[in-house]
């Protein structure tokens, strides 16, 4: 049985939902685009106040700087031999750097009987709340999804990770009706029970068992580094000294030990003498 305050995300919650069904009443259309490992999620509406459906200087800068940010991160935790599928670094970097602001944390108890395109599709829609057309980026989320797996496998028999979770760091760039939204979100899952999901291959082709997979979603605010304000593009952020002062202080993120209240027992008392 699901804890108390657990959102329970089956076919049946999800075709009663009217952001996850095939529901024709959708306000505007949008278009999505996703990096390679499904980290970046960018959603824009075509009938948005922009002239055309071209994005906004000022929406590509924000966006700009959520690639540079991510970019830094991706390097800080290849360096440290951390994969981007590590619970405890990726907690780390999130919770230590100054950076993000925690706003909601929710469980999930989601089940599907899909596999492939179509279970990482209802993944998106159950855990970011988006709709629409999101077979152009299917692929990308599904190496994301398939990318944990492989990680849970490997994290569930590590004696190093404290957590035992794996994870996934998400950007939801989002630029809907004229404004500009960017939504860090951190899903996490225990890696021995996903493990068993995984080895039972949830990402081939075809139908199956159902799977059911406890998620813990916590989202965040974001505020970028200073200097990635100045950076015209990718490439000349890289080139920035600064640049790479962030990588390093993201890998000194990773490597803080968690700190422990000293627990010496208190000295003894001095006995009374007698007056």
């Amino acid at each position: 049985m699901a804890k108390p305050g657990t959102i329970i995300s089956n076919a049946e919650t999800r075709s009663a939902n009217p952001i996850t069904s095939n529901s024709s009443e959708i306000p505007a259309t949008k278009q999505f685009a996703v990096n390679a490992t499904g980290n970046l999620f960018i959603a824009s509406t075509l009938n948005s106040s922009a002239a055309g459906s071209d994005v906004p200087a000022e929406a590509q800068q924000a966006f700009g700087e959520v690639s540079v940010f991510f970019a830094a991160l991706t390097k800080a935790m290849a360096e440290e031999g951390k994969s981007l599928y590590d619970y405890d670094a990726l907690n780390d970097i999130v919770s230590k750097s100054g950076l993000f602001v925690k706003v909601t944390q929710s469980d999930y108890e989601f089940h599907s009987k899909q596999r492939g395109v179509t279970l990482s599709t209802q993944l998106v829609q159950t855990l970011l709340g988006l709709s629409g057309n999101l077979a152009s980026v299917a692929k990308s989320l599904t190496d994301m999804i398939s990318g944990m797996g492989k990680a849970a496998i490997t994290i569930s028999g590590s004696t190093t990770s404290q957590s035992n979770k794996v994870g996934t760091l998400i950007f939801v760039c989002e630029y809907l009706l004229g404004a500009i939204s960017i939504t860090p979100i951190v899903m996490s899952l225990d890696a021995t029970e996903a493990k068993k999901e995984w080895e039972a291959g949830p990402c081939i082709k075809g139908g199956g068992s159902d799977m059911m997979l406890n998620i813990q979603k916590t989202v965040y605010l974001f505020v970028p580094p200073s200097f990635v304000k100045s950076a015209a593009t990718l490439n000349e952020a890289m080139s920035d000294p600064e640049f790479n002062n962030l990588v390093d202080s993201l890998k000194e993120f990773i490597n803080i030990p968690t700190e422990t209240v000293a627990t010496d027992p208190a000295p003894a008392a001095k006995p009374k003498k007698d007056s």
